[in-house]
């Protein structure tokens, strides 16, 4: 479908509420529990979707200036994303092309060069490699103009890159994000200032984590201290776009809002919004907003992933109360998600193997 004005949102969780239900699906879904258990499946996801698909892999203010890189593994990959002199961002694998070492730490930080800790083999930020010691010994060094690091097909659009971790491999982002990308642009991600401290929260598995971000049926109840007391439950609008989604949530502020121009609305105040960039990214915020950035990576198994947490500011972070603001704020989402959502992933992932196949309902 066609990214719509968040004012038409906004006036479709108004009817929601009024008739006492969110937007439906036709009819009854179900999935067999299997699909959450089994290693060859989940084996067949890494393959099949985290190694071939466009996967968001930075914000462009994440890695804003020359040198700037993010670093961190993801599906078995180590990957580096890295905005080079040119100003153009570039991902890589994440090891030196002499015996594999990694060229830089995981997390973020700015290196106009990149140095392998092993033999010190040197590559700038176009992955090239421009030296190594006793070189004579490699002989011309002509002969290693096709060791550079390993880059991956990467591009990016409304403030954020996208690279497919596959060496080689082709990408058409605009095919892929199709009209998802008019509904991120209505973010303004570019314009976000992010929060230096990240958090990084275990999960069970990533399909039963996913479907927590797109569920707003569990708010009133496993939320019930807190997001709970400001939403409406399950009282969503779904807008799909291929295999992206945008998730409207109504906060009950919105009851007020019946018969006054939807121009005159408070759109941050009377709704909450997810856009889920598929497979592995939930976006929770929306224009003029902090925003949170959820990068979900899947673990070593078919239990197991990992939630990486980013916190943006829509203002500079140039003041300790606005850093502490945002530091408050990273302490109750990882509490709410953390304590709450994952912790009943894991649960879940213990108890389904018990149901031997029994079917989810959706």
């Amino acid at each position: 479908m066609a990214a719509t004005p968040l004012t038409d949102v906004a006036q479709r969780l108004l009817a929601n509420v009024e008739q006492d239900h969110g937007d439906l699906a036709p009819g009854i879904m179900r999935l067999p529990t299997t699909n959450y258990t089994d290693p060859a499946m989940y084996q067949r996801e890494i393959e099949q979707i985290f190694h071939k698909v466009p996967l968001a892999v930075a914000l462009t203010v994440d890695v804003p200036n020359a040198g700037d890189y993010l670093a961190y593994d993801i599906a078995g990959r180590a990957i580096v994303v890295v905005r080079g002199d040119d100003g153009v961002a570039r991902t890589f694998v994440n090891a030196c092309r002499h015996r594999g070492a990694p060229v830089v730490c995981n997390g973020a930080g700015t290196a106009r060069r990149m140095t392998c800790p092993y033999h010190a083999w040197v590559f700038d930020t176009k992955g090239s490699l421009v030296g190594l010691p006793q070189r004579e010994q490699f002989g011309d060094i002509s002969d290693l103009g096709d060791m550079g690091l390993l880059e991956l097909p990467t591009a990016e659009r409304v403030g954020i890159v996208f690279s497919v971790l596959t060496p080689g491999a082709t990408m058409d982002i605009d095919e892929w994000l199709g009209d998802m990308q008019g509904a991120l642009e209505l973010l303004e991600l570019e314009k976000v200032y992010p929060h230096t401290t990240t958090t990084s929260l275990p999960s069970g598995n990533w399909k039963s984590t996913a479907d927590g971000y797109l569920d707003g049926y569990h708010i009133g109840f496993l939320h019930s201290s807190n997001l709970g007391l400001k939403q409406v439950n399950n009282r969503n609008t779904w807008d799909l776009f291929g295999p992206h989604v945008r998730l409207g949530f109504a906060n009950k502020t919105i009851v007020a809002q019946k018969g006054q121009p939807v121009e005159t609305w408070d759109l941050p105040d009377v709704m909450s919004l997810v856009h889920y960039v598929f497979p592995n990214v939930s976006i929770s915020g929306q224009p003029g907003r902090a925003t949170m950035v959820s990068r979900l990576l899947p673990g070593p198994s078919v239990s197991e992933a990992t939630v990486v947490q980013f916190h943006y500011s829509r203002e500079p972070l140039d003041s300790p109360d606005k850093v502490q603001a945002m530091e408050t704020r990273r302490k109750l989402y990882a509490a709410i998600t953390g304590d709450e959502d994952f912790d009943t992933v894991i649960d879940i992932n213990r108890t389904i193997p018990g149901m031997c196949g029994a079917d989810f309902v959706f």
